[in-house]
């Protein structure tokens, strides 16, 4: 079965950069093209993922104060001043 085909249009120096690319490691654009988009497609199906995720735990009840997360890093803050000052 064939693969779909995609197009689209970009600036021309991002082209003339990939062109580059492709000169200077011995690929061609599509496969540059092909391994970005999947790296991109990853990062934003995680992300996605992730954020489902929160929203399911908030609307569970699973929420932290906002104070205590405060002082929290406030103390491991002074925490770290402290060692550092120590040294």
């Amino acid at each position: 079965m064939a693969s779909p085909v995609l197009s689209f249009r970009v600036e021309e120096g991002l082209a003339q950069q990939l062109d580059l690319l492709a000169a200077a490691t011995d690929r061609d654009r599509q496969y540059h093209l092909k391994r970005a988009l999947v790296r991109y497609v990853e990062a934003e199906s995680w992300h996605l993922q992730a954020i489902s995720e929160g929203m399911a735990d908030a609307d569970a009840g699973n929420l932290t104060d906002l104070d205590a997360v405060k002082a929290k890093w406030a103390k491991r803050a002074k925490h770290r001043t402290d060692r550092q000052s120590t040294e």
